[in-house]
């Protein structure tokens, strides 16, 4: 009689099973722990850049960085959809970077400037498409088209991102001898960093070569580096740069223009939290760099149209980033990230949509409907903030919980701004005299 084998259908754990087979195909398990791998250094590029942000001064620059950044984590989520599809562990809220890579990638960060920030980053992105290039060539096209269509996603970004930090080295200190010999040093330093953790057997201590830089310019700087095209605002007299009269579209709804372009100093916020808070779920990774890049992307539309409206940026004052310390990163910047999502941002709405119907009357669309995309990204960044504020707060000794966050984060910035107690009980819970107080209103009648 023939015995009788019962299978539970439900029961998958046999493809995550050790096999005894040996040859170069890889089992939908090995691919995986492989995209696994790219995972982690992707992340790892994405907080490099992301951190470099505050430490370089032109305005340009940053941008760039935090378009980069972004791209990574675009990467990642391609890289985690199908790392889901696959057996073998996912990459849950608690994961985290491997040690080895984490702290290789962080020495390499540690650059004596943009020129070294940018070879070491130039060097970092040839390992990573080394990667993918040697991970490509071993899988299966057909049993693993799914991982090739999301390496060709991946893959339209190479030149952008490889060919960034091109112009940076390629005549790096060519005229100083001095610094050319520091830059070579640093450039092996970088080649030794790299390759610690793979030359180092499971379990076995690091042995990192000693750093070549006494003073790193970044990442994140103790103070942001200002571009000088944009002087800061005084904040002894004006709570933030929107209430500087001296700003030429002070009386006019043109304002609103000036109040997008100067979001570049919540992306430096924006960075430093990035960079600095650490082990959160991936999807607070993926939608902080999505909210920064949408706050650069609002500084370039509003300084475009400055520009365009015949201002320089040298005409106004801006406000000064937020730079953290150890002391106040706990508390400064969950109240900074509560603060802009649920407090700015929507309170915002209200201007910008009297802004659209104005820009309109005055003819002038391009101001008009680069509001429109302003109010359709921040309805996003409020439900980030929705999503994230009480999880930053929960690391704060001052709550207990998360249910009273949104009331507590109104009641600081009101207290900021030098309300008293009587007059924030108020207005703290009717949303349109709340935001009469937390922001300025603008002159919709004048152009």
């Amino acid at each position: 009689m023939a015995k009788k084998v019962e299978v539970d259908v439900t029961d998958y754990s046999f493809l995550e099973a050790p096999s005894a087979y040996r040859g170069s195909l890889l089992r939908p398990v090995d691919t995986a722990r492989l995209l696994k791998q790219v995972f982690w250094l992707e992340f790892e590029l994405s907080r490099l850049t992301m951190g470099w942000v505050p430490a370089v001064p032109d305005w340009e620059i940053k941008g760039e960085l935090v378009r980069m950044s972004y791209l990574h984590t675009q990467h990642m989520a391609q890289l985690r959809e199908r790392i889901r599809e696959l057996p073998g562990a996912d990459i849950g809220d608690k994961a985290w970077t491997p040690s080895g890579l984490q702290e290789a990638c962080r020495r390499i960060a540690l650059a004596a400037g943009l020129i070294e920030f940018a070879a070491g980053y130039k060097f970092l992105v040839s390992k990573l498409y080394e990667q993918y290039t040697a991970f490509r060539e071993t899988l299966d096209p057909i049993l693993d088209a799914p991982t090739f269509d999301k390496l060709r996603y991946i893959e339209l970004d190479k030149e952008q991102l490889y060919g960034w930090g091109i112009p940076y080295v390629k005549f790096a200190y060519v005229e100083d001898a001095e610094k050319l010999e520091a830059y070579r040093r640093w450039l092996a330093y970088v080649e030794d960093v790299w390759t610690v953790p793979e030359a180092t057997p499971a379990g076995g201590e690091l042995n990192w070569p000693d750093h070549p830089v006494a003073e790193p310019a970044g990442p994140i700087p103790l103070h942001p580096a200002n571009d000088p095209k944009y002087p800061h605002v005084d904040l002894k007299k004006y709570k933030s740069a929107m209430f500087d009269p001296k700003s030429p579209t002070y009386d006019s709804v043109k304002h609103m223009i000036f109040i997008n372009a100067s979001e570049m100093s919540a992306v430096e916020s924006l960075a430093y939290l990035y960079y600095g808070v650490q082990r959160m779920p991936v999807d607070f990774y993926l939608d902080v760099a999505r909210h920064t890049w949408d706050e650069v992307r609002h500084s370039q539309m509003g300084v475009r149209r400055l520009m365009q409206m015949g201002y320089r940026t040298e005409d106004f004052s801006w406000h000064p980033s937020t730079a953290p310390t150890p002391e106040n990163m706990r508390q400064v910047f969950p109240e900074f990230y509560s603060s802009l999502t649920m407090v700015m941002e929507p309170c915002s709405f209200i201007k910008k949509r009297k802004s659209i119907t104005a820009f309109m009357e005055f003819g002038d669309p391009l101001s008009s409907i680069q509001s429109e995309y302003d109010i359709a990204d921040e309805r996003l960044h409020v439900a980030f903030g929705q999503k994230w504020g009480a999880k930053l707060f929960e690391h704060m000794d001052d709550f207990v919980s998360a249910q009273n966050t949104a009331e507590t984060v109104k009641q600081m910035h009101l207290r900021k701004m030098g309300y008293s107690q009587e007059q924030i009980d108020k207005v703290l819970h009717k949303f349109p005299e709340f935001c009469g107080f937390a922001t300025m209103d603008l002159k919709y009648d004048k152009y």
